[in-house]
């Protein structure tokens, strides 16, 4: 889990691998199919206090940019999601990065979960 992370910030972030034998993160890189994503809509996320269930809203590739790189959606910036406009900036980038429409939203206030892992469709890519 990304250290920037605390409870309640709205948007848990969590790194895993992409194995070679399928094991961890693999099976994110599927969702960049949308049939995979109607097939699997929601990701099941527990904690040791908490059940979750969480809805995909988008699947997007993303790489670690440059410290000069410009108008880039630095997305793994984006953990403390309580100011509104913040909030609103995230979505707003997911949703123009996201590889399909999904038509689910989410609002100011939910939990969201996002999951990165490496897709190698840049040199330092990930999904």
């Amino acid at each position: 889990m990304s250290a920037s992370c605390y409870e309640g910030c709205g948007n848990y972030l969590i790194y895993g691998h992409n194995m070679k034998n399928s094991s961890m993160f693999a099976t994110l890189l599927a969702y960049a199919d949308r049939d995979f994503w109607g097939q699997h809509p929601s990701i099941r996320f527990d904690t040791l206090s908490d059940s979750g269930e969480y809805e995909v809203i988008a699947a997007f590739y993303s790489e670690v940019y440059s410290q000069d790189a410009s108008n880039v959606f630095r997305f793994y910036q984006y953990t403390d999601l309580c100011d509104p406009d913040i909030f609103t900036e995230y979505m707003e980038q997911v949703q123009e990065a996201a590889l399909y429409d999904t038509g689910i939203n989410a609002k100011h206030g939910d939990s969201l979960l996002t999951l990165s892992t490496c897709s190698y469709h840049t040199k330092m890519g990930g999904l």
